[in-house]
């Protein structure tokens, strides 16, 4: 967010906002200027102020010696939009108070002074790397609840540096590059503060995805029927694995599609699993349509393990279609 100020550019947004919001102020403290009768009163600027909003008024950066009508109406005018969180900016005051005056039927009766310039710093909360490493291990400690039983560690490979931004109550959004997580070698963090955008980056690095897997403690041959004593479980990083076996009843007593090298991981691919949908069996045809869970009834035209893709024929339509088998006896279908 940038400001309009000596020292920086502000957006056409944010001017054509201050604008919109000067001249119904103005227009308020005309009414109210005519409408209530004026008492004299001093406004002395300040050298030096703080801020935390996303504009400056005038009461934060001047001392007005008095409560009435038209000094409070004062009080809550913007004078200027304020710089990034940490940034300062300079404003010069006779700008401000001709911008004022002019709004004010009686000037005579406000005396002005103080510092021709007030240097303004907008207050801001410090971002370090130990914050965004705390934010993304939250995000991946929520979501190993939906993920495989393991250990989940991101290093970064450039930690970021250290930035601010506006006071707050911050919520951060965190997109990893691989929608599954496992994999991910980059996680997008967007930055919100009462539903608007502070900030918005990304942090590289690696995910070390640590769980025990099935691992070969002896060389196994291809059309082998996998013992317990053949294989065991030992941790390793499945981030890099396509298919690994993460319990051992998944392949004891299955048959080796090829042969496997005694300390390697057991790839599910490389076993034989027997179809979880035979040829000729009536299956459950799942849709989905905007939302909507649409069922059929069907016939298998081929067996089908499980994540395979199979001809269908729906018994209702006869016509036949392609399935993804999900379970023994379901199959489903995008429409």
């Amino acid at each position: 967010m940038k400001s309009e100020s000596v020292r920086q550019t502000g957006c056409k947004g944010r001017k054509t906002g201050l604008a919109t919001d000067s001249i119904f102020l103005l227009i308020t403290l005309l009414f109210l200027g005519t409408a209530f009768p004026c008492h004299a009163f001093d406004i002395t600027f300040r050298t030096t102020a703080t801020v935390s909003g996303a504009s400056i008024t005038l009461a934060e950066i001047a001392d007005i010696s008095t409560h009435s009508t038209l000094a409070d109406a004062l009080a809550g005018q913007t004078v200027a939009a304020s710089p990034d969180a940490g940034q300062e900016i300079v404003l010069d005051t006779n700008s401000i108070v001709q911008k004022l005056t002019r709004a004010v039927t009686t000037p005579a009766e406000i005396k002005w002074s103080g510092a021709e310039t007030v240097t303004v710093k907008r207050q801001g909360i410090t971002i370090t790397a130990q914050n965004i490493q705390k934010t993304i291990e939250a995000y991946l400690t929520e979501h190993s609840k939906v993920l495989p039983d393991a250990r989940y560690t991101f290093t970064p490979k450039d930690p970021p540096l250290p930035f601010m931004i506006p006071t707050g109550d911050v919520e951060w959004e965190i997109i990893p590059s691989n929608p599954d997580i496992i994999g991910s070698n980059r996680f997008s963090l967007i930055g919100r503060i009462d539903n608007q955008v502070v900030k918005n980056f990304s942090v590289r690095g690696t995910l070390e995805v640590l769980a025990p897997v099935a691992v070969a403690v002896s060389n196994l041959r291809r059309g082998d029927l996998i013992g317990e004593t053949q294989i065991q479980m030992e941790p390793r990083d499945i981030s890099t694995l396509r298919a690994p076996c993460l319990q051992l009843q998944q392949v004891i007593g299955k048959k080796l599609l090829q042969s496997i090298k005694v300390g390697s991981v057991i790839d599910l691919s490389s076993i034989e699993f027997p179809p979880v949908v035979k040829k000729g069996a009536f299956v459950k045809i799942l849709g989905q349509n905007n939302g909507l869970q649409l069922t059929a009834s069907g016939i298998a035209k081929t067996d089908g393990k499980q994540g395979q893709i199979i001809k269908v024929k729906n018994t209702s339509s006869d016509k036949v279609i392609f399935c993804r088998v999900t379970a023994p006896g379901l199959v489903e279908v995008q429409i």
